[in-house]
């Protein structure tokens, strides 16, 4: 064998060995929590995909390894179809987690399943079928560890609202109101209803953080609600009444406030919101958009509570060839 067919044959011994420890190591020991903090998780817009299933096993495996207070998905938990087979499974995936999940509704699995590829069910339909399956007790949280939570649907104007809840944990207030993408969904009437249901939540949810001295409020959804765009904006005037809640209560407040939502499937960390009857930007609330498909993960949120900013960010998304 000549010098040069050696080196080459080393080189490829070694290319190999490398590609072997990568493709076969796991993922990084999870960190503990900084003294004086907790974490939770926030997770959205995936698996769509039979490969990202198998990325979206390792999600659910780092969850577990991870101290985390409680796991909150903000819809879209998968594309397509929109049977009772899909809903279960997704529900089987969140009741093995050893963490409280508390889940929020995306448009994939009630608002676009008139779509043909999904099934061409009636929207309406899908949804009374996800809010038997996945809230049954709409005071417990799914998974582990079951949360205690408090629901919209026991006030009596709100009754058909199980999924809109609110828990709190070391004087930070967390609630979701469900919003989706697809502009808020497609049957106006609903629409309406359910948007003034969350622009209700909103502002009990605020009127409790401030009856608790909460040092921060936290609230889940699904759609994005076009912040940045303009207020007469068609993508944005969907979300009205809750777009204004939200703006009035940030600025009342005055305290930390965190928006967690998917929907664009882009991670993003910022501060959007713009009290529009002043135009001054409301640098007390921040927005975290999670990764969607198909970047397969979740974000780890830190919280201090009382600090000053009290919440940071980590994002962990599986490689995209990473199946094991």
């Amino acid at each position: 064998m000549s010098q040069r067919s050696k080196i080459g044959l080393v080189a490829i011994v070694l290319i190999g060995v490398v590609v072997a420890v990568v493709a076969t190591s796991g993922p990084p020991a999870p960190a503990p929590n900084p003294p004086g903090t907790f974490s939770f998780a926030v997770l959205g817009d995936a698996p769509y995909y039979v490969w990202e299933e198998l990325q979206f096993d390792l999600v659910r495996q780092a969850l577990d390894d991870h101290d985390l207070r409680f796991v909150l998905h903000v819809g879209d938990i998968f594309w397509r179809p929109c049977t009772d087979e899909m809903y279960r499974r997704t529900h089987g995936w969140f009741n093995g987690l050893r963490h409280p999940v508390i889940y929020t509704p995306g448009d994939n699995e009630w608002a676009d399943c008139w779509e043909v590829g999904s099934g061409g069910f009636p929207p309406l339909d899908r949804l009374d079928r996800i809010r038997e399956i996945f809230f049954p007790n709409p005071t417990r949280s799914l998974g582990g560890g079951s949360l205690a939570l408090d629901s919209q649907s026991s006030r009596e104007a709100y009754a058909e609202f199980v999924e809109n809840v609110r828990w709190a944990h070391e004087g930070i207030v967390f609630a979701t109101v469900h919003l989706v993408g697809s502009e808020n969904g497609r049957d106006a009437v609903e629409a309406r209803r359910r948007t003034e249901a969350a622009a209700a939540w909103v502002r009990e949810t605020f009127a409790d953080a401030e009856a608790q001295r909460a040092a921060a409020v936290v609230i889940g959804f699904h759609g994005n609600p076009s912040f940045e765009r303009p207020a007469d904006d068609p993508d944005r005037a969907v979300f009205e009444p809750f777009l204004t809640a939200l703006e009035e209560n940030v600025e009342r407040f005055g305290k930390p406030v965190l928006a967690v939502h998917g929907d664009q499937h882009e991670y993003i960390v910022d501060r959007p919101l713009v009290r529009r009857s002043t135009g001054h930007r409301l640098q007390g609330f921040t927005r975290l958009q999670v990764p969607g498909s198909p970047e397969v993960g979740w974000v780890r949120v830190v919280v201090t509570p009382g600090g000053r900013p009290p919440f940071a960010f980590e994002e962990h998304v599986v490689p995209r060839w990473k199946y094991w």
